[in-house]
């Protein structure tokens, strides 16, 4: 009986959780519009209020026409995000890292709710790509970090990136290419990518995911083994997608 509890209890939080998420949604305006349309543009030269910035170790501030992410700790994120809220979505943005070390991650943040709530596109300095989601403050790699000669290495490279949501479907691009993603097969286990192939997964051309239907878009400076992080984001637009023929 006491077990029995237990699992209703369980089921009853998790319930309410689902509920007060779906309730936040529904409390913010989504911007949408006709297929292909202009939804929003970021040059950071205007519009600075509708950007989180702050200071400190981690900081974010818009600063010569860029916005700048600071992360001076170690395996840590740092963001920002706008005050729009998106469903679909086609977001691109112009990214480099300014300075730090070569193992790094940079990106895109979206269908962002609170730091427990977000998806983020990283691309490394040394090479690599990845797609992560948190769910309420649980972690998960969706696609493990992938080397490609598609990235732009080194500090100062800018990086084309792109990130096109369509529902519970997502795909994602660096310099105008389609990237691959290692997508384990077992939905409780992280994906791993390595020398051998997409270990224990399957390459896909995109991702299907629908733990968080809606949320804000951003920029991240990710930091791994080392601290002191800073990374550039130019140029952000955001569209309507486009329909898939």
């Amino acid at each position: 009986m006491r077990r029995l509890l237990t699992v209703i209890g369980l089921s009853v939080v998790l319930i309410g959780l689902v509920a007060a998420r779906q309730w936040i949604f529904r409390l913010h305006y989504v911007t949408e519009g006709a297929a292909g349309n202009l939804l929003y543009v970021a040059a950071f030269d205007a519009l600075t209020d509708e950007w989180q910035q702050y200071d400190g170790r981690l900081a974010a501030q818009i600063e010569a026409g860029e916005l700048r992410i600071s992360n001076g700790q170690n395996d840590v994120w740092a963001f920002s995000v706008a005050q729009p809220y998106f469903a679909d979505f086609d977001l691109r943005v112009e990214a480099r890292a300014v300075s730090g070390p070569l193992n790094n991650g940079y990106g895109i943040v979206f269908r962002y709710l609170d730091p427990r709530n977000l998806y983020m596109f990283l691309v490394s300095s040394d090479g690599y790509y990845q797609v992560r989601r948190v769910v309420d403050g649980d972690q998960r790699e969706l696609s493990g970090w992938i080397d490609s000669d598609v990235v732009r290495m080194g500090i100062g490279s800018v990086n084309a990136l792109r990130v096109v949501a369509r529902g519970d479907r997502f795909q994602f691009y660096v310099n105008d290419q389609r990237m691959p993603l290692c997508v384990s097969d077992d939905p409780s286990a992280p994906s791993l990518y390595t020398a051998q192939g997409c270990m224990g997964g399957t390459m896909r051309d995109e991702l299907i995911d629908s733990s968080l239907p809606v949320g804000q878009i951003g920029v991240v400076a990710q930091t791994l083994s080392e601290p002191d992080v800073v990374a550039a984001f130019d140029h952000l637009l955001v569209y309507s997608p486009e329909v898939e023929s």
